[in-house]
């Protein structure tokens, strides 16, 4: 499928950006070329202002070539480097009009920068061209004839022609070199790219393999162990109620991916109460998405849970879809390895955080003991809780009980 940037941009068509190699080659091109036509232009002028009348057109010259390399690299650069090319050709032409000639040593050091410095700079624009040797030829020996014809009546037309073979070559490595630079670091930056991308399907993969391995141990496992225990301590129509929601898991698994949208949270109600302490208010009043979650568990598991603090949780459905898991799993944890049937949750939350507390007195526990491959408290607790940037802290002893303590921020 085609997207939108892909159709309003075709390739070759002048909107599309240019390589980074032409990028950097021109911006240097620029910077070469101005300096070296404004250095050209003022050895000409000021030593013999008296004759700048004289050298109106080379300097007209000079001038166009300025404004060439000022543009240079902003859009078609091979284009403009030609146009640059063919004013400094007309610039050194103007150097034979009559009245002009190179008769001084400031016109013969105008002529040798024009010529061995300014034009060739143009090279490091076009350097991540593979025509560039046939380029930087064809566009050398012109602008070498005239300079050797230019400076040929002052005597040092040798030493002109050395300077001129010496600034082509030099300024043609240069292009090279950079543009043998910016495609090893265009090569690196794709590297770079590549594994970046491949690090994040990794990360996404072991994503998907945890979130899988933990819906599936806070469901289809939790029933096979219900079944294995003979469903002692819940009642048949729940053990059935939860196998049908262990089939429609899978299905949603299946068909949509393990990384699928968490399951929907209820609104909670605008007329809640400010703490569900009593049983009163819990029959006056809807209780909160974890409240309601929580003991439609219990009772499908003849298990108690007494509660403390506000009704309301300032959570976004992904933190009360995870506080809710999380707080089922402590007490799923509290049921199967504790001894006890009760425990007690308490929330709270200030301008920072929303904290869950869940306790129990049962028989506790030593976290250093659990063995690495269980995914209850590790997976469905302390990793669901971080997932939605919170923290779960255990706090456990053998014959002491267990406290978990949940954190997520506002």
């Amino acid at each position: 499928m085609t997207t939108r940037s892909g159709a309003s941009r075709r390739p070759g068509s002048p909107e599309e950006a240019p390589p980074a190699g032409f990028r950097l080659g021109a911006v240097c091109a620029r910077g070469f070329g101005v300096v070296f036509c404004l250095s050209a232009m003022l050895n000409l002028v000021v030593p013999q202002l008296d004759r700048a009348g004289s050298f109106a057109p080379a300097l007209f010259g000079i001038a166009l070539m300025i404004a060439g390399f000022v543009v240079l690299g902003s859009r078609q650069t091979a284009v403009r480097a030609v146009l640059v090319y063919g004013a400094g050709l007309a610039t050194m032409t103007a150097f034979l009009l009559p009245g002009v000639g190179v008769d001084s040593s400031a016109t013969l050091a105008t002529v040798t920068a024009l010529s061995s410095m300014a034009v060739p700079s143009l090279l490091v624009a076009v350097a991540d061209r593979r025509s560039l040797p046939v380029v930087a030829l064809t566009s050398f020996v012109p602008m070498l004839v005239l300079a050797v014809v230019v400076t040929a009546p002052s005597g040092r037309a040798p030493f002109v022609a050395v300077a001129v073979v010496g600034g082509w070559i030099a300024m043609t490595f240069a292009g090279l070199w950079l543009a043998r630079s910016v495609r090893r670091a265009d090569t690196g930056v794709e590297r770079l790219r590549e594994g970046y991308a491949a690090e994040r399907r990794s990360t996404e993969t072991e994503a998907e393999l945890r979130y899988g391995a933990r819906m599936l141990h806070d469901t289809v496992l939790a029933t096979l162990t219900v079944i294995a225990h003979s469903g002692v301590g819940v009642r048949p129509g729940a053990l059935r109620e939860q196998a049908a929601a262990d089939s429609a898991l899978l299905a949603q698994l299946r068909t949509a991916g393990t990384l699928a949208a968490p399951l929907p949270v209820r609104a909670e109600s605008a007329e809640l109460p400010e703490s569900l302490d009593s049983p009163e208010s819990l029959a006056e009043h809807p209780p909160s998405e974890l409240h309601a979650e929580v003991e439609t568990w219990c009772a499908a598991r003849d298990f108690s849970v007494t509660w403390y603090g506000p009704a309301r949780l300032a959570a976004t459905s992904a933190q009360l879809d995870a506080l809710t898991r999380a707080v089922i799993q402590c007490l799923e944890n509290v049921r199967r390895h504790s001894g006890e049937t009760v425990a007690e949750i308490t929330v709270s939350e200030d301008e920072a955080l929303v904290r869950v507390v869940v306790t129990d007195t049962g028989t506790g526990f030593e976290r250093a003991l659990v063995p690495a491959g269980r995914l209850g408290l590790a997976e469905s607790v302390e990793a669901r809780i971080a997932a939605v940037g919170g923290v779960a802290r255990v706090f456990s002893s053998p014959g002491r009980g267990t406290t978990v303590l949940l954190e997520v921020p506002r």
